[in-house]
C-alpha cells in the first residue's frame, strides 16, 4: 500500500476535494483498491459519504485504542467501478488526540501507522485528508506517508507558510524513512494574468510542483452539495474532473514501476 497525505497550513485550498477525486480516479480508471482516511475533526469526507455518526467506530477509537480492529472501522462506499473504502471521523477525535498527547506511555506519532499495518495488504493506495495546520493527527499521517501533496490555491497568500510547511514535511523523514516526495498541486486555477503569473513563479521556485493544475470549475463547487461521491459521477466532463484525471496520470507516472505497491 502506498500512502498519500493532503497537507496545507491553510484551509479552503482543495485538500478534501483532491483526496476524494484522486481516490475516485485511481479506483475507477485504474482499478486500484483505495482507502480514504478522514483525519480531520471537520469530517468533510465522512459527511460527503453520509457516514457521520457519533455511535459507530471512527478515527476517535483508532487514536484511543492500540488494540482496535481497524477492519471494524472501515466503511465500504461507492458503487460499480468506483468503490472507495473510508475510515470516518467526527469532532470527538479532537479529545482523543488530546488524550494521546498526554499519554507518555504510548508512542504518540505512529498510532495511525500501526493501525494501517493491520490492513496494509488490502489496498493499493491510502489517501489521508488532513486538517489545516500541524497537530498530532497530522504528524501521525506524515510519519507513515510516502507522498505528501500540498494543494495550493493561487492567490495573494499562496506562498505564505510554504517554506515552513515544506521544511517541516522534509524534517518528518527523521520519523519516516519511506517518505519519497513532497509536491505542490495548484488548485482552483483561473486563466487570468495574475494567477498565470503566480503559477509561473511557483513552478520556477525551489519547490517541487506538479505540471498539472486543477482548473476552477463551478461544477466542483456545486459537487460538495450533491449526493454523488465524486466528480466522475457528478460531472465527468467538467474541467476539474478532466484535470484530476490528468493529475492522477502524472502522479502515477512519477512512481516506481510497481506504483508503490512494493513498499
Amino acid at each position: 500500500m502506498r500512502i498519500i497525505s493532503m497537507v496545507n497550513l491553510k484551509g479552503g485550498v482543495g485538500k478534501t476535494t483532491t483526496a476524494i477525486n484522486m481516490g475516485a480516479v485511481l479506483a475507477h480508471d485504474y482499478g486500484k483498491r483505495v482507502l480514504l482516511v478522514d483525519n480531520d475533526i471537520q469530517a468533510n469526507i465522512t459527511r460527503k459519504f453520509d457516514l457521520f455518526n457519533y455511535e459507530k467506530p471512527s478515527m476517535e477509537q483508532i487514536y484511543q485504542h492500540d488494540d482496535i480492529n481497524v477492519g471494524d472501522v472501515v466503511c465500504r462506499c461507492g458503487t460499480g467501478g468506483c468503490v472507495l473504502d473510508v475510515i470516518p471521523s467526527n469532532p470527538n477525535m479532537d479529545a482523543a488526540i488530546t488524550e494521546l498527547m498526554k499519554d507518555e506511555k504510548r508512542q504518540q506519532y505512529n498510532v495511525l501507522q500501526n493501525a494501517l499495518q493491520q490492513i496494509w495488504d488490502d489496498y493499493d493506495f491510502c489517501i489521508i485528508d488532513n486538517p489545516p495546520g500541524i497537530g498530532m493527527n497530522v504528524i501521525n499521517a506524515l510519519a507513515c506517508t510516502h507522498d505528501i501533496i500540498i494543494p495550493i490555491k493561487m492567490d495573494k497568500y499562496a506562498m505564505d507558510g510554504m517554506q515552513d510547511l515544506v521544511e517541516f514535511c522534509t524534517d518528518i523523514a527523521e520519523f519516516n524513512e519511506d517518505l519519497r516526495s513532497v509536491r505542490g498541486l495548484v488548485t482552483m486555477f483561473y486563466n487570468i494574468t495574475e494567477i498565470v503569473a503566480g503559477e509561473m513563479v511557483l513552478k520556477r521556485s525551489d519547490y517541487d510542483i506538479y505540471d498539472t493544475h486543477i482548473r476552477y470549475s463551478k461544477k466542483a463547487d456545486v459537487f460538495s452539495f450533491s449526493e454523488c461521491e465524486s466528480l466522475l459521477k457528478f460531472s465527468p466532463r467538467s474541467s476539474a474532473c478532466i484535470d484530476y484525471r490528468r493529475f492522477v496520470k502524472e502522479y502515477l507516472g512519477l512512481l516506481p514501476e510497481d506504483n508503490g505497491e512494493g513498499f
